[in-house]
Parts: C-alpha cells; sequence; structure tokens
C-alpha cells in the first residue's frame, strides 16, 4: 500500500490557505543539525539548559509568544560554534520584523543569551551585523513525513535558485516544524515573516524575485505573520491587487470584532507607501462554509476534520 500524504489531499482539495500563518512576537532560530526529535527541543543537540529554558517559555505562552526553531544549512557553518537568529515584531507600522543574529562559542550559550533576551536583561554577547533575507523550510520529517517527503527535496533545489540568480544575501535554512503539515513544503521568508505553502521551484522563483504573475501566490500564500489570522486573508487580497508592489508597504492590522466562533470576523489593516501615503481598509472576514473540505490535518491523524476557507466581503476604506 502506498504511504498517504496529507499534503497531497489537500493541494488536490483546492481549498484556499489563506490566513494560516503563524503570528508569535519572537521567534528565535537556533542553528543545530539533524537529527532533529518530534519535538525539536528533544533533539539530541540540544543541551538540558535550553531544553529547559524552552519548556519554561512554553508553559507561559501568553506572557513571552515566543516560538523556537531549529535551522541547519552545513554551508552556512560559522568558523566555530553556533548561531542564533532573534526575530521580533515590531510595534505599529511594520513591513516586517526586526532581526539580530548572534554567533556563539557553543550551542551551551544559547539557553543564557536567549533568557536575557526574552526577559529584557542586558546581553552578554553583541549581535553581528547581517543584513540578510532568511527562507527556512520546513524538512521536520520525524514531526511529519510530508515535511521530509516534500521540504528536502525543495530546501535543495532553493540553494541551486538562489546561487543561479546572483541572490548573495539570501540564504536558504533547512527548519524544524513551523506548522502545517498538509501545506507541505512550506516556508517562511525572514524577517518579513510571510508564510507559504504548497511550494515548488518555480513558485519559489517567483516569491525570491518579486516578479512575475503576482496570482501565482493565489494557490501557495499562507498569510503574513505580522498580523492577525483573520487579517492576513483581507492582506492576500489587498496583496493580489496593488502586486508586487505590496511587500514594500508598511501595515498594521486588528480584528475589530467577531462573533463566538469566529465565523464573522470585522477586520481593519492600516498601510503606508514607501511614498509616504497612508490608507486604511476595513472587511468582513466570513467562513464560506459551502466550501468545506474533510482533510486530515498530518499524515498519522486517524480521522479526517472540517477545514472551512474564508471569503472577504463588504470591504470599505476605513474611517
Amino acid at each position: 500500500m502506498n504511504p498517504f500524504f496529507c499534503a497531497e489531499q489537500s493541494r488536490q482539495s483546492g481549498i484556499d490557505i489563506a490566513g494560516t500563518a503563524s503570528e508569535h512576537r519572537l521567534y528565535v532560530a537556533i542553528a543545530c543539525p539533524p537529527p532533529w526529535a518530534p519535538r525539536e527541543l528533544d533533539s539530541p543537540g540540544i543541551p538540558d539548559n535550553l531544553r529547559e529554558l524552552g519548556q519554561v517559555i512554553a508553559n507561559d505562552y501568553d506572557r513571552y509568544q515566543t516560538r523556537f526553531l531549529l535551522i541547519h544549512n552545513g554551508h552556512l557553518k560559522p568558523k566555530s560554534g553556533t548561531r542564533v537568529l532573534f526575530f521580533r515584531q515590531p510595534s505599529g507600522l511594520a513591513y516586517a520584523y526586526d532581526k539580530q543574529e548572534f554567533h556563539l562559542e557553543s550551542i551551551d550559550a544559547v539557553a543564557p543569551l536567549v533568557r536575557q533576551y526574552v526577559m529584557g536583561e542586558p546581553l552578554s554577547a553583541t549581535p553581528v551585523d547581517l543584513p540578510t533575507r532568511d527562507i527556512l523550510i520546513c524538512t521536520h520529517g520525524s514531526r511529519d513525513r510530508c515535511c521530509s517527503r516534500f521540504g528536502a527535496p525543495l530546501y535543495h533545489q532553493a540553494r541551486k535558485l538562489v546561487t543561479d540568480l546572483g541572490l548573495q544575501d539570501t540564504r536558504i535554512w533547512q527548519a524544524s516544524h513551523i506548522g502545517g503539515h498538509r501545506m507541505a513544503p512550506t516556508a517562511i521568508d525572514f524577517p518579513s515573516a510571510r508564510y507559504y505553502g504548497h511550494l515548488d521551484a518555480e513558485f519559489l522563483r517567483s516569491v525570491l524575485t518579486h516578479s512575475g504573475d503576482i496570482h501565482t501566490l493565489d494557490t501557495i500564500y499562507r498569510g503574513w505573520g505580522l498580523l492577525p489570522w483573520a487579517a492576513q486573508v483581507l492582506e492576500k487580497q489587498l496583496l493580489l491587487t496593488h502586486g508586487w508592489e505590496w511587500f514594500n508597504f508598511a501595515a498594521i492590522a486588528q480584528v475589530l470584532e467577531h462573533d463566538e466562533e469566529e465565523t464573522l470576523n470585522r477586520v481593519e489593516i492600516s498601510y503606508r507607501t514607501p511614498s509616504g501615503e497612508l490608507q486604511t481598509f476595513q472587511a468582513e472576514v466570513v467562513a464560506d462554509a459551502a466550501s468545506t473540505v474533510y482533510l486530515k490535518g498530518s499524515c498519522a491523524s486517524d480521522k479526517a476534520s472540517a477545514i472551512t476557507p474564508y471569503r472577504v466581503e463588504k470591504i470599505m476604506v476605513g474611517q
């Protein structure tokens, strides 16, 4: 019997994947080579002090709103030690997360630095100035086999593509679980924190170069991690309307109100163009019950669950 792949089932369903990007205040990406355990901080390369700190932070997520990721690219290893990347969500209008990168003598030094960073204490290390674009592709096969089956080949294709395109400041990383097995291969484009799913090499070329038909993003764009999930659905429509220029706009969004089931959400997005023009849109983001499909959320799921996409209604210029 052929193995089941939840991502193939999801892709064949044609369901819209907008609104599925995670929103975290802080990402901590730690360079650590595979193998990775299903729970990334249980991996053999993770020291006890980092594992214990990760558990403390996870147990109080509402306070810290922090997501740990493991990343690896054997061609990008520091001369010695390891590196850790912090991506912090800024306040107000923004077009990307604020990034800081540190090169440390060993992975044992990561936990003290992360603790200082998360707690707002003085840092014991100095960041390195590397204005890079970092593409994280999930290859976490021990978490879900779709991520290795589809993510690993894309990772190798992406590295070659970046070289062929001469994108010297763009780095490609293997990454641990970023959410959304059923949309594999999935990726996050940092520092913007835009999420993509069902990627292939040609789709990725458009993402990397911000060129081609903007509507190629229609089936692969999961959302912008700077925004609440419901606002991501409206943001996708604005992106498709404005084209690639939209990636240069700073934005902020809020959910003004929603019903108990979150089937009806009134959202607002304000944005600023590079020339300084300000604009605000409001809309209703409504569950499209008629388009509900039943899909397995992972390859190991025992049964399918209802997945309902959302549509945008009543767009208006905000007050």
